[in-house]
Formats: structure tokens, sequence, C-alpha cells
């Protein structure tokens, strides 16, 4: 028997969001950067541990990674910063 597992979307993560895009505004740029692919990455192995099919990985990974730029743009804009 075989199943699909779909997670919670986790664009709609918000506390998770805020807390990562406000983290990225107090550090220079290429930490940020990096700070942000290391969060994409321990997502994307933490769906494919869990059975999650790749292209829903996929999906996944790229809508949590918009939500957070998303609010990163938000929070420069309405703060007038630069991260």
């Amino acid at each position: 028997m075989t199943a699909v597992v779909l997670p919670f979307h986790f664009a709609r993560r918000f506390p998770q969001i805020r807390r990562t895009a406000g983290y990225m505004t107090t550090v220079p740029a290429n930490h940020a950067e990096g700070h942000l692919r290391e969060q994409l990455r321990r997502l994307e192995g933490s769906l494919r541990k869990k059975g999650v099919a790749k292209s829903l990985i996929r999906s996944e990974v790229a809508s949590y990674e918009g939500a957070i730029r998303a609010h990163l743009w938000r929070l420069l804009l309405s703060h007038g910063g630069a991260a």
C-alpha cells in the first residue's frame, strides 16, 4: 500500500517566515542569503526523509522561499533598511 504525503504548506508558517526574514534584516546580505539557503536545504531534507514526492518538495521549497523574500521586502521597505 502506498500513500501520498502532503505536508502543511510551509508558505503559511507565518511565525517562522517572520522570524527568518527578521533575522535576515539584521545581518550582512551575504550572510542573510547563506542563512536562507541553509533553511531551505533543511526543509528539503526534512521533506525528503518524510517521503514527500520530489515535485512537491520543489514546490514547497520554492513557495516557502518566496514567502520569506516577500516578507523580507516588506520589512526593508517599511523600515527603510537594507540587508
